[in-house]
């Protein structure tokens, strides 16, 4: 199981006291809101009582209540806080629609979409089979993220009527209170209503066993609970009533200081050292303290009745509440100044949570330190797409650090790669190279070197990111280094057209990355799906679609998807366009569930369209091209003006292909006017031998063939520079078409010989099936005897049958029947195991068994698992109904 990227004591509910007496007015009022508002609202200055109030009714429900519980840090941004909110919904098994990691990676990107994010989990909420469900969210003061709350309050306006939401705070939240009170949607729970009455402090001292005078003490208190629980403690310790005081939280850490000075001394100087924690466990606090006896210390800390609560969990684990933490807190800074920045880099030693072990390094001052696990941190946010995150934890930098720092230039360059914003990307990689170079850190100034020559490969600059690449030796650079290096390169050969040189570059690429696990390296080294179709391509790319399928497993994600796809190419090049769109359904799956992420979408719908185009299906082709240029139409440029220019080139030209390939010549000519000069262009030569095949296209459009012809032989002069997705092989495929049409069939049979000759040496279609269906079926109808001999013939009558059917679009997994292992899977619904039982029986990861469930979800056009159960129960008794009429019937004949 994968370790959390948080602590999962946020996500662990406290136990209720044992000693607390019955509230019956405030557990009456909360007891019903619980039940029936859309939000509760528990909002008191500390020390009131509200987390145990809340504990204490929580743990009062049916067991049928599904509660989810959140306890806020200070460090909780809207990524965090997303992540533990769908950790703590996991028990649940909510019928999510798309992978929660995919949602989170939507709400916290660059112009991260907040609302459909809400949606999704509503919907996921809406359709859950529970009863009653709660999300608690404790201590919300300190969240300071105005994104979180923009996300409640999307929440809050369709929450299902079975959900609520419970905020535990010190000030008012900022929500739209206002609209809640305005429905009867909210529930206030404030400062008088947690306030002990008289009575209610005669309880306590009853059950207690304290002989202070309740009417004086409620005076005194004012009901304040961290107020009556202190003045109990210290009349317990001796020291009665002392004089005459109005409690108030000056007041309190005056007596909080005598509750500690009256400790032992072995006891007071653990809680002090301890009181950096955020939790306090046996193991922790030993490790921080040094105490062997920290068990049996945390022991005496329960049995005093000391300010802790106790988290339900497997290990037992106490925290301070805040008041008493601060008093501890003060009395540290006090007396051990000098032993507070090793106590935090202790702490910070037994922290599992990154985010918190990095802000125990920033208080200790350890800024070296810091930036190292800072750097860990941002490559595994920046990898699940949290982009704003990672930025707001460089502002916690001091000033001067965020400036000379290389390690935060780094990272800086990092978050502008992930945007491809090419050019600043450039300037903080240099910046951080100088750095790295300044303070003798070879490794650092190798891979920030790395980065910078990458960045000149995306601004264009593919001469000078070389001279970069050229002064290292890659031997001794890191391995996940020297893989990105060795992925420049392979662009620098894509780049300067040098297409016969990709091959053996992506190999030694490959001989690096298969020596990691680590598929966010595979991602960061296959940022460019132009490596289809290329020479001597197959075994590498066979070689990549086997690496990541063994190393990613079965769970959805981008890498699977991207293989599914070259899977896709790799049968469409093999001659199995049936195949090749199987594949790309798969790959489709896949995209849904992560959420439709922008490039992977463009990187499917371009296998897809030229899938289409061989099969013959205009329009899906057609559709397909669509959505992959509204990417430019529609997405800002994210660096230098010539850079999306440039991709629009190639996506462009592959338009004029496909259209060509179809026979839809309006749609050609459109794209053909789009296509941006030579000198917008950056990577040109990649680009110059297939754009100067457009002029004979639209010369053979326009039945201008001799024109065409002459265009063709002067494209085919250079046939190594067409070898990108098998144009070579269409090119003369066309070129035989038009010399046909004009009457040339020779020199057509010539041209064929010659595409006859190439398939048969690398087995390779992909070209002849980017010819198009019409241009297939004319050359196999045509008569060339004696030109041809019989088996060419019948080679190219074969390929005219087997490519280019026009048999319609296969349907989309999502429409289709219910696959086998759903179909396993929905039984198991129906049986009511829960996802965890269903991935234990298939031996299935629970992001598999998710996927499955949305599925089924979507195909059956149901929005629940009961509903699917419900399905799947009708269906089984139609199919007894069905066996009864059939035996009744031989039954019939046999008398």
């Amino acid at each position: 199981m994968q370790t959390p990227p948080f602590a999962l004591t946020k996500i662990q509910p406290p136990l209720a006291r044992g000693n607390l007496i019955a509230r019956a007015a405030l557990e009456q009022r909360l007891g019903e809101a619980l039940a029936t508002r859309d939000l509760t609202l528990l909002s008191a200055p500390a020390g009131f009582g509200k987390t145990a109030a809340l504990t204490r009714q929580l743990e009062g429900l049916d067991d049928a209540v599904a509660l989810a519980w959140i306890a806020a840090d200070e460090d909780d941004d809207l990524h965090r806080f997303l992540v533990c909110l769908f950790a703590a919904l996991e028990p649940f098994d909510l019928p999510w629609r798309a992978a929660p990691d995919a949602l989170i990676a939507a709400a916290v990107g660059n112009g991260g979409d907040r609302r459909g994010v809400a949606a999704g989990l509503l919907n996921a909420l809406a359709a859950s089979e529970v009863g009653r469900g709660l999300v608690v969210i404790d201590d919300a003061h300190r969240i300071a993220d105005p994104a979180v709350f923009e996300f409640l309050d999307a929440l809050l306006e369709r929450l299902p009527e079975h959900w609520g939401l419970v905020i535990s705070s010190r000030v008012d939240p900022p929500l739209a209170l206002a609209r809640l009170r305005a429905r009867d949607q909210l529930a206030e729970l404030r400062q008088s209503d947690f306030e002990f009455a008289r009575d209610e402090v005669a309880a306590l001292l009853n059950a207690a066993g304290s002989d202070l005078d309740p009417t004086r003490l409620h005076q005194r208190t004012g009901g304040w609970a961290a107020g009556l629980r202190l003045a109990l403690n210290t009349a317990a310790n001796g020291r009665g009533e002392g004089s005459a005081w109005t409690m108030d939280r000056h007041m309190f850490d005056y007596l909080a200081a005598e509750v500690v000075d009256q400790l032992p001394t072995d006891l007071r100087e653990f809680l002090v050292h301890c009181s950096v924690l955020p939790e306090l466990t046996a193991a922790r606090c030993a490790a921080v303290t040094g105490a062997n006896s920290a068990a049996q210390l945390l022991a005496e800390v329960e049995r005093r009745g000391l300010f802790v609560s106790v988290l339900d969990g497997s290990d037992r684990t106490l925290t301070l509440h805040d008041l008493f933490r601060e008093c501890l807190d003060e009395r540290l800074r006090r007396e051990h100044a000098d032993a507070l920045p090793e106590l935090l880099a202790r702490a910070a030693d037994t922290e599992s949570d990154p985010i918190r072990r990095l802000s125990f390094l920033l208080r200790a001052g350890n800024w070296e330190r810091a930036e190292r696990v800072f750097e860990a941190v941002a490559e595994e946010l920046l990898a699940a797409g949290a982009i704003e995150p990672v930025l707001r934890l460089i502002e916690q930098f001091p000033p001067a650090l965020r400036e000379g720092s290389p390690v935060l230039a780094l990272v800086r360059g990092q978050v502008a790669w992930a945007r491809w914003d090419w050019r600043p990307a450039g300037e903080e990689m240099r910046r951080a190279r100088i750095g790295f170079t300044e303070s003798g850190d070879e490794r650092g100034r190798m891979r920030a070197e790395v980065f910078e020559a990458i960045a000149l490969t995306g601004n264009g600059w593919t001469a000078d990111s070389k001279r970069r690449l050229n002064g290292l030796e890659l031997e001794k650079l890191p391995l996940e280094t020297r893989a990105l290096a060795l992925a420049a390169r392979t662009w620098h050969a894509l780049d300067s057209g040098q297409f016969r040189a990709v091959a053996r570059c992506y190999a030694n690429l490959l001989d690096v990355l298969e020596q990691t696990d680590r598929l966010e390296v595979w991602y960061q080294c296959f940022q460019r799906p132009l490596y289809v179709w290329l020479p001597g391509m197959r075994g590498p790319l066979i070689r990549f679609v086997d690496g990541v399928m063994r190393r990613n497993g079965d769970t959805p994600s981008q890498m699977r998807a991207m293989a599914y796809v070259i899977a896709a190419w790799l049968a469409l090049f093999g001659g199995d366009p049936d195949q090749a769109l199987e594949r790309i359904t798969q790959a489709q799956d896949d995209a849904r569930w992560l959420g439709s992420p922008t490039r992977l979408g463009v990187f499917v719908n371009v296998a897809l369209a030229a899938v289409q185009a061989a099969r013959g299906e205009s329009a899906p082709a057609l559709a397909a091209l669509a959505a992959l240029l509204r990417y430019f139409d529609s997405a800002p440029p994210s660096g230098p003006a010539e850079q999306p220019t440039s991709m629009l080139a190639h996506y462009l030209f592959y338009a004029v292909r496909l259209a060509d390939a179809l026979g839809e010549g309006g749609a050609l000519r459109a794209f053909a006017a789009r296509i941006p000069p030579p000198d917008r262009i950056k990577n040109f030569p990649m680009l110059r031998a297939p754009l100067a095949t457009v002029p004979a296209r639209l010369a053979a459009l326009d039945g201008r063939y001799p024109e065409a012809c002459a265009a063709w032989a002067r494209a085919l002069r250079s046939p190594a520079a067409l070898e990108v997705i098998g144009l070579a092989q269409e090119a003369r495929l066309r070129y035989a078409h038009a010399l046909l049409l004009a009457d040339r069939p020779d020199a057509a049979a010539r041209q064929l010989k010659t595409v006859v000759r190439a398939v048969g040496r690398s087995g390779e279609l992909g070209g002849v099936a980017l010819a198009g269906p019409v241009v297939l079926r004319q050359l196999a109808a045509a008569p060339f005897a004696g030109e041809l001999d019989w088996t060419e013939r019948a080679l190219i009558a074969e390929w005219a049958q087997r490519l280019g059917r026009g048999e319609g679009a296969a349907p989309s997994a999502v429409d289709g029947p219910l696959s086998a292992r759903e179909m396993q899977v929905l039984e198991r619904i129906a049986a009511g195991d829960s996802n965890k039982l269903i991935a234990r029986a298939f031996d299935l990861s629970p992001h598999t068994v998710k996927r499955h469930v949305a599925n089924i979800l979507d195909k059956l056009a149901v929005s629940s698992r009961g509903e699917a159960a419900r399905w799947d129960r009708a269906r089984q008794l139609a199919a007894r109904n069905t066996q009864l009429i059939a035996a009744n019937s031989i039954l019939r004949a046999a008398g």
